[in-house]
């Protein structure tokens, strides 16, 4: 994947996420709202947070980006790489919600995935209308439909 995407009327950009970044996401993924969304509904410890973070930045088969605007960090997509497929997960700043940036961050991504990928897939709880819209908006095709929402796109 290349190291930055940008859209240049919003000023937004991904780049690739660094060590700097592991408190920001903590803080974000630990938000009540962002807890409500996810899978995994519990607080995230630091120690544990920061392993994980640290393995995924050398993981050859997955990709960290931060959405920002060269001030402000807007939000964290990654997505892990399987065979061909690349598996989605995102989230936004609590402080930048409602702005845009959850379809933005996932337009950016499509152009940024590696060329060995050519299937992006992400799961969605069924109550989080939000992150629905986001793909929907980017081409995203609703594959499955049970608790859990799975949207596909071929590139």
């Amino acid at each position: 994947m290349t190291t930055e995407h940008t859209n240049r009327e919003k000023n937004i950009y991904l780049r690739k996420a660094t060590a700097d970044d592991a408190l920001d996401i903590l803080a974000w993924r630990n938000d009540p709202q962002t807890r409500a969304a996810s899978f995994n509904k519990e607080e995230i410890d630091k120690e544990s947070h920061l392993k994980w973070f640290a393995g995924k930045l050398t993981d050859e088969n997955c990709e960290l980006y931060i959405l920002t605007d060269g001030q402000d960090k807007l939000g964290h997509i990654r997505v892990d790489i399987d065979d061909s497929t690349g598996i989605i997960s995102y989230m936004i700043n609590p402080a930048h919600r409602g702005k845009g940036c959850g379809t933005e961050i996932i337009r950016l991504l499509d152009a940024a995935v590696d060329k060995q990928v050519s299937v992006l897939s992400a799961l969605v709880e069924k109550e989080n209308t939000a992150s629905q819209k986001c793909f929907e908006r980017n081409g995203y095709v609703r594959d499955e439909d049970t608790d859990v929402i799975k949207y596909i796109k071929v590139l």
